[in-house]
């Protein structure tokens, strides 16, 4: 899937929240309001849990991997319906995450599996923070 570059003109319904602070309490708060929007927009059953899940993997990993120290461990999170058949969800966070150990054991499997569940997603890596764009097709009957 190739949408078309991001353009808040073709935005039919959104939800965005600026700010989060990563802690666990937080983060399935912005959980639950996603789940309430996302059933609003036309999205399969099963789509919607990979929405949340990928959504929440992004959230969760930005509040764990982009911060150092115990400062605020902000994340956006703007989750868009757009004309052209699609949803968007993008996590994004302001710090800088620390290097991929060479063997992550148990642990480290969080972006291959946002790839896996969303229908198209990209991560983008740059000095002012972390950006993961993930999208899903709506059906054509919705």
């Amino acid at each position: 899937m190739t949408p078309p570059p991001e353009d808040r003109q073709t935005a039919t319904a959104e939800l965005v929240r600026r700010g989060i602070p990563g802690g666990a309490a937080h983060l399935a708060l912005v959980r639950r309001e996603l789940r309430a929007w996302a059933a609003t927009v036309g999205l399969s059953v099963q789509d919607i849990d990979g929405l949340l899940l990928a959504s929440y993997e992004a959230l969760a990993n930005a509040a764990e991997h982009a911060y150092s120290g115990d400062g605020p461990r902000l994340v956006d999170l703007v989750a868009t319906q757009h004309s052209g058949g699609y949803v968007q969800v993008v996590v994004q966070d302001y710090g800088s995450w620390r290097p991929e150990p060479a063997d992550p054991g148990f642990r480290g499997r969080g972006l291959v599996m946002i790839r896996n569940l969303a229908h198209d997603a990209e991560i983008r890596k740059e000095a002012e923070g972390t950006t993961v764009v993930m999208r899903w097709r709506l059906t054509p009957d919705r």
